[in-house]
């Protein structure tokens, strides 16, 4: 059966939608408009260039711009 409450957290949820800066654990910075992120911190950025799917698990912080 499926789950059709499943909800994102709403610390999550803020970033939707907004400019960020993505800092990763090795170092790297990205920064774009927030398309999708989930529970996980898996997130879809609309950068410069096109789209980036950043793992939730690189992910060191999440800072609105």
């Amino acid at each position: 059966m499926a789950n059709n409450n499943f909800q994102v957290n709403k610390d999550f949820i803020q970033f939707k939608g907004k400019n960020v800066l993505i800092g990763l654990k090795n170092t790297e910075e990205y920064s774009g408009k927030v398309i999708s992120i989930d529970n996980f911190l898996n997130t879809v950025l609309e950068v410069e260039d096109g789209i980036k799917v950043i793992k939730g698990g690189k992910i060191a912080f999440i800072s609105i711009q």
